[in-house]
């Protein structure tokens, strides 16, 4: 269903490779190699970007494809990818850079929770990589830019070329280039561009045009040539029509006196051009004008022509702006000026009957050869709502599911509801799946209940259909944080899945075990995944596999069962390193859980790095209880600072990308962690701030965010928190024993941890030591055997006095276990700063770290970094272009192992290598 994983870059790299695997259509006439096409036929000339901007009819198709096919002769990997004639749909396009950049990513298809299998940033991070391993040059020619339409698409080219030092070079080509369009790039100056003057053919580049032709080739005098170039300003579309006009006999002078400010230059070109063919092809002409493409087999059936072939190689061979469809060998295509020029007069002369029985032979053709796409568009054009739903319904689930077209996708189906009101239930399933990966839950959720619906109304029951809507409700549902009735609807699923589709199976009960870790059921949760890893093993889905490992891991991570999953996860985050790359985004997502893991046996420097790596992506992957580890994670690292890169500020903008559920627990752990550090007055305008007064009184108002278990948790935590602050402790204490009740008859060690801690913060503040002592006894026994350290660690403050108060006091373990655990707490609470509780670790060499040794210019750039200097700033200290430091940047981040600043100097500072 997806393209298969790999490992290794699969890029041609031999001469003969490079020049075969992107071949470009050969156009039908000699293009004339004017200065601008020959200096860019260079590889050495070149820029980063290429920018071709010119109005209908300057050739810029014909400067593309000469210099593509100039280029793959000479042996560089070229590709050139056309969007008006092709496909403009960024997943196509994506598809086309993957095969020149030699990357392929897990997989274009979506499968899990409506997170996509390719999330555009970590693909963008993955493409990003491959260019920079680029060991030859290679061209990416995009031509029919639309700036409007195309943003995703020049989003990626900025990224794939900005700051970085990389062989791949990009040429655009468009009717409009806006000036602040690829701006970053304009400012690093890697931008040149092209104009319509330096399009304009000359007086002797019309002569040599004329001259070899590939049909009736003409000679022109200087003053013929002046002449031309006088009526048609060398406009190339013009200068081609008046060829062909001439070679037909067509008097010069009467094109003249044809031109009014009414009639444009080219429509009186070709109207002279057909009154001086012969009137077969005229007819031909006309015959075939509404066929965006067209092939001899087509036009032969669809004109009931049995010369269609032969008129068809009269056309190529008068060169009537005819060119080769890209991508489709023996397929043609017209000029769109000549195109446009040919349909209004054919709409004008043949009626819409007529022009709708050639649409209709046209769609039968493309139908018997399997030519589906055109087939849809014809049954559009005729208004045939019943064929093009059939056809879009039959491409549906590999437009939309395996070849990740979703936009593409919802815009086919809403053109058919232009004329199908009711399309059919397949088609409307998967545009249902489409506004699903497109994130449009909301609007997923209407159409959806209208379907069901219009089932309601008497519509015939199909029984697999009406399961399926299921799986995707419940998706949907999932998606919109309605947690209990997303559970409870994939439960009935569940219940009555034929385990036909794996992929629906393992989705549908990944959404009902991470519905059952929001609320807190760990058996349900533990039981779905089950059923998830059993059906996701028969897909072959590596991405799959990755989800699979990193919700088992979520799940004992909620249970405090790190020694279990410790080795297990390690396991699944190398093979998700190692089948999908570095740089997919779920290898982040497993990286937060890890952290979490890491700071909980007190590891608190690899619970940063993971944590930063983590969160780097955290915005565009996962749902909310992954973010929500990671940001646990990351408030807990807070050192209470405003500079700080775990500061709310930050953290905030990730809680904003999902549903309100996930900021209202941010919030609570802030507060939380305020109250921890003893900063009261920051603790208390929070709570002002972000309007928590009411949530934390003892009747909270209902609102759905508090419906989980997991924002329960979070809200009493918080409560508890602020009780403490406002020394309340018998309110904080009896809140704290009620929950503590539950607590300890249930499996969460962590929970239980969190509880008793608090307990010993309340009965230390009261004056309770005995009762305190025996508290710290009863969490050491639960936490021992699960290595769950550093909650201990950041209550330093509470439990040092308990163990300086009597230094030779025998504390009455049970076990070796406990033991050890004890003394390696008592010996980390003694060495912790009270002001900075997480400590100064000392510093390891880089090759502890799997880091390369960077020179001494990379050095002192960690200097600047460190003294928060900007690119800029940095650069004026050197005297280096910003580009050029950002260069320096990139290597720096290759060698640390890094993607972002703060990163680079945590690594940087436990590598020592500030200190230097």
């Amino acid at each position: 269903m997806t393209r298969a994983s790999k490992k290794q870059p699969t890029a041609p790299t031999s001469s003969a490779e490079l020049a075969n695997a992107f071949s470009t259509p050969v156009a039908p006439f000699t293009p004339v190699l004017t200065q601008t096409i020959q200096r860019y036929s260079d590889i050495a000339a070149l820029p980063s970007l290429l920018l071709v901007g010119a109005p209908t009819g300057y050739g810029k198709t014909v400067f593309a494809s000469t210099v593509a096919r100039t280029l793959q002769t000479a042996g560089h990997a070229a590709l050139l990818h056309s969007l008006d004639e092709g496909d403009a749909d960024f997943g196509a396009t994506v598809m086309r850079i993957e095969a020149l950049l030699g990357c392929e990513s897990e997989g274009v298809g979506l499968m899990f929770c409506a997170s996509p299998m390719i999330e555009t940033d970590s693909l963008i991070d993955s493409m990003q990589a491959a260019a920079a391993r680029l060991d030859h040059d290679a061209v990416l020619i995009i031509d029919g830019f639309d700036p409007t339409r195309d943003a995703e698409l020049a989003h990626l080219i900025e990224r794939l070329l900005l700051g970085r030092q990389t062989r791949l070079h990009v040429i655009v080509t468009g009717i409009d280039m806006p000036p602040d369009q690829f701006h970053r790039l304009r400012l690093e100056g890697k931008v040149q561009q092209v104009r319509p003057t330096d399009l304009a053919l000359n007086a002797d580049q019309i002569r040599t045009l004329f001259e070899t032709a590939n049909a009736a080739p003409l000679n022109l005098t200087p003053d013929q040539a002046r002449d031309i170039l006088l009526q048609t300003e060398g406009w190339p579309a013009a200068v081609r029509l008046m060829h062909v006009a001439m070679s037909s006999h067509v008097d010069p002078q009467s094109i003249r006196a044809g031109i009014t400010l009414d009639t444009p230059l080219t429509d009186t070109l070709a109207r002279r051009v057909l009154g001086a063919i012969d009137p077969e092809i005229t007819n031909f002409l006309f015959e075939i004008a509404d066929l965006n493409t067209f092939h001899a087999e087509l036009c032969a059936h669809v004109t009931q022509n049995p010369r269609s072939a032969e008129l068809l190689a009269e056309l190529i061979r008068l060169n009537l702006m005819i060119f080769p469809a890209t991508g489709r060998p023996g397929w043609y295509r017209f000029h769109g000026l000549f195109s446009n020029y040919l349909r209004r007069e054919a709409h004008a002369l043949r009626s819409e009957a007529e022009r709708h029985a050639v649409l209709a032979r046209a769609l039968d053709w493309c139908r018997r050869h399997n030519h589906l796409q055109d087939a849809f568009e014809f049954a559009l054009a005729i208004h045939d709502g019943g064929q093009a739903g059939e056809l879009l319904a039959a491409r549906a689930a590999g437009q939309v599911r395996d070849h990740g077209r979703h936009q593409y996708y919802i815009s086919a189906y809403e053109r058919l509801l232009a004329i199908d009101a009711f399309p059919s239930d397949e088609a409307q399933y998967w545009y249902v799946w489409a506004m699903v990966f497109a994130r449009q839950y909301e609007k997923a959720y209407r159409v959806l209940a209208s379907m069901r619906h219009r089932e309601a109304e008497g519509d015939e029951l199909d029984e697999r259909m009406a399961h399926r809507k299921q799986a995707v409700l419940s998706v949907i549902l999932f998606s919109l944080d309605r947690i209990p009735e997303a559970r409870q609807r994939a439960e009935r699923w569940l219940e009555a899945d034929d385990g036909l589709d794996p992929f629906e199976t393992s989705g549908v009960a990944c959404v009902l075990s991470t519905s059952g870790i929001a609320d807190h059921d760990i058996r349900t949760a533990r039981r779905a995944i089950l059923t998830a890893r059993k059906a996701m093993s028969r897909t072959g889905s590596e991405y799959g596999m990755a989800w699979i490992s990193c919700l088992e891991a979520l799940i004992d991570v909620e249970e405090g069962d790190l020694t279990f999953v410790d080795h297990a996860l390690d396991e699944a985050i190398a093979r998700a390193r190692n089948e999908l790359g570095a740089a997919a985004a779920i290898v982040s997502t497993m990286d937060m859980i890890a952290a979490r893991m890491s700071l909980e046996r007190g590891d608190v420097l690899d619970a940063k790095e993971r944590v930063l790596q983590g969160l780097s992506q955290a915005k565009h992957h996962g749902f909310i209880e992954t973010a929500k580890i990671g940001l646990e994670v990351a408030v807990r690292l807070w050192d209470g600072t405003a500079d700080s890169e775990f500061a709310p500020r930050h953290l905030d903008a990730i809680a904003a990308c999902f549903p309100p559920r996930l900021q209202l627990m941010l919030h609570c752990a802030v507060l939380v962690r305020l109250v921890r550090l003893g900063r009261i007055d920051a603790a208390t305008d929070w709570v002002r701030r972000q309007d928590l007064e009411e949530s934390l009184s003892a009747r909270p108002p209902a609102f759905p965010a508090a419906e989980l278990a997991s924002a329960r948790r979070a809200l009493l935590t918080a409560r508890i928190a602020w009780l403490i602050a406002q020394r309340d402790f018998p309110t904080a204490l009896s809140t704290t024993e009620a929950e503590l009740r539950t607590a300890l008859k249930g499996s969460s060690a962590n929970w239980q941890v969190q509880l008793l801690l608090i307990r010993l913060e309340i009965e230390a503040a009261t004056g309770h030591t005995a009762q305190a002592s025996k508290t710290l006894l009863r969490t050491t026994s639960i936490a021992a055997s699960r290595r769950i350290l550093q909650p201990f660690i950041e209550y330093a403050d509470v439990i040092r006095p308990l163990l300086l108060a009597d230094p030779k006091k025998t504390w009455p373990l049970v076990n070796e276990q406990e033991i050890a655990f004890f003394n390696d707490m008592t010996q980390r609470i003694s060495a912790a700063n009270a002001s900075a509780p997480d400590g100064e670790a000392a510093s390891v060499s880089p090759e502890d770290l799997d880091v390369d040794a960077p020179t001494s210019r990379e050095v002192e750039l960690l200097g600047y970094l460190d003294s928060g200097l900007s690119n800029q700033e940095i650069a004026d200290r050197l005297g280096l272009t910003v580009g050029t430091v950002k260069w320096h940047l990139h290597n720096l981040y290759l060698k640390l192992r890094v993607r972002n600043r703060s990163a680079a100097i945590f690594r940087a500072k436990r590598a020592g290598l500030l200190n230097r």
